[in-house]
């Protein structure tokens, strides 16, 4: 299906997109303007190998096949320990973790990050080792469009944190599944076929 009209703001959301941001509600007249128009844009940018995402959360971004085979950038290993700690902090407190990380505005100060040996360990393996690396990670989640930093040491989560809430998720569930399948005293599975 072709459009006969020019998709409104073309070139600002191409720019936005193909840098690797997310357009959300934040942006205004593009989040608007590509909720109005998602099919045609969506179209538009499939023969360039781009595919067009709509997150049920409301959110745009660029997935590519290319970008499954693409080791991850080095800046995406801190962001997830960095994540874990949040999720595993909150869930000790007995918090709803979606809720929590998503409705509430943190103070750097207040982060469990640096807080217990255990934490600090391993924020340490990721080469964050004090409240100035904190900030520049999350000044990073900032840049990548998963978080809204103020210059008063507040952040708040944006709705393509969801992205990565998501894969933490999912990984913490797969490591528990994988623990509930070696029963206590039963050993290592051990498939013949490597023997």
């Amino acid at each position: 299906m072709e459009t006969t009209t020019p998709l409104p703001q073309l070139k600002e959301i191409f720019d936005k997109l193909r840098q690797g941001a997310y357009i959300t509600h934040e942006q205004g007249t593009l989040h608007a303007a590509l909720a109005e128009h998602y099919e045609d844009y969506k179209l538009y940018f499939e023969p360039l190998g781009l595919n067009l995402v709509r997150h049920p959360r409301d959110f745009f971004y660029f997935h590519t096949e290319a970008a499954e085979g693409t080791p991850p950038a080095a800046s995406l290993a801190p962001i997830a320990v960095f994540c874990f700690i949040m999720i595993e902090a909150a869930a000790n407190e007995g918090r709803s973790l979606e809720e929590y990380l998503l409705t509430e505005r943190f103070t750097l100060a207040g982060l469990p990050h640096l807080k217990s040996d255990r934490y600090k360990a391993h924020m340490r393996a990721v080469e964050v080792d004090d409240e100035n690396g904190l900030r520049k990670l999350i000044k990073s989640m900032a840049v990548k469009g998963w978080a809204e930093y103020n210059n008063d040491d507040t952040f708040r989560f944006l709705r393509p944190f969801h992205r990565l809430f998501d894969k933490c998720q999912e990984i913490s569930q797969a490591a528990e599944q994988e623990s509930r399948d070696v029963l206590p005293g039963a050993g290592p599975k051990i498939d013949p076929e490597l023997n």
